[in-house]
């Protein structure tokens, strides 16, 4: 594929989600650059279509090994965003693509951990492979360095596929990487998470018979992420989080105000044994989150990233 066509290809694509979704995007063909036929504009800001051959090979900027936030250059001018174009191949039943800034290249760049020894930190050109998901619309990015089994850090890798929606909800925030996290404000990983524990009530040691469900709502307009209907206990209400002390902090207080208003809602005593809460999350290992959890009858779970990750593809 040569990058005039990968541009094509995300131009049609992008054009057929505006349309059909009624976004509120201007995408302008026209290369702001002379030299570099690949580049186009999203609301103003220039965009590069990033193609493949031997996998992709988006351009970096040195300084984001230290604390730099400088947009990357190709062809001598810079750009803000990564347009990649995903052709169908082998399995990938259809074309894709997926579009995300430089503050959110920079992130994948930073956590990169050289598994060969070799850093990288002299070219600006790096190999990337996206691992594709179809039939749940969504991706995994990696390094050409990192092996194919990679699982470490999946939370910030997982992307959305065509996902000029999401990019429309997000612009609005100049310094919040886009790209990784849908337009809800729910990153993939937190949607991989609550798929994952939905379809497994034993992580929480409930029966199989359990009846869960996603985003269930209250009267009030909250919605947990997951709810269990079930034996032993009657209902069971889950906040599902990534990691971070903070992040789980809230989660717990979360479970506390669900746990309350599903007693409310089925009329049950407060504070009984009848439901029961739970925050879920690739890491708990907090002190001060576990005591936050056994002050208040929250139980916290913890499942491994990898195994979510395998579920996934």
């Amino acid at each position: 594929m040569q990058v005039v066509e990968a541009k094509a290809m995300v131009l049609a694509l992008m054009a057929e989600d505006a349309r059909r979704g009624g976004l509120p995007v201007l995408i302008d063909p026209a290369s702001p650059d002379p030299r570099d036929p690949g580049k186009f504009s999203i609301d103003g800001k220039p965009a590069r279509a990033i193609h493949h051959f031997s996998g992709w090979h988006p351009p970096i900027h040195l300084d984001w090994f230290g604390d730099g936030y400088d947009p990357p250059c190709i062809n001598g001018r810079p750009f803000h965003w990564y347009a990649f174009a995903i052709p169908r191949l082998r399995r990938r039943e259809a074309d894709h693509y997926f579009v995300c800034d430089y503050l959110q290249m920079r992130q994948w760049v930073r956590e990169f951990a050289a598994p060969k020894g070799v850093d990288h930190r002299d070219h600006t050109d790096w190999r990337a492979d996206l691992r594709i998901h179809e039939g749940r619309r969504s991706g995994f990015f990696r390094w050409g360095d990192e092996p194919i089994d990679f699982t470490a850090r999946p939370e910030s890798r997982c992307f959305p596929l065509d996902n000029l929606a999401d990019l429309c909800a997000l612009r609005s925030s100049p310094t919040f990487p886009i790209g990784a996290r849908r337009g809800t404000g729910e990153s993939e990983a937190h949607r991989l998470l609550k798929e994952f524990v939905l379809a497994r009530p034993g992580l929480l040691e409930l029966s199989d018979r359990a009846e869960g469900v996603l985003e269930h709502p209250f009267r009030t307009g909250d919605r947990v992420d997951v709810f269990f209907r079930n034996h032993r206990p009657e209902r069971s209400v889950v906040e599902i989080e990534v990691e971070g002390r903070d992040a789980l902090m809230v989660g717990v207080h979360q479970a506390i105000k669900y746990r309350s208003l599903a007693e409310a809602a089925d009329r049950f005593p407060m504070h009984s044994s009848r439901v029961r809460a739970y925050v879920v999350a690739y890491d708990v290992g907090y002190d001060e989150v576990r005591e936050e959890a056994e002050r208040y009858d929250v139980r916290l779970v913890e499942v491994d990233r990898r195994k979510v990750l395998l579920d996934a593809s």
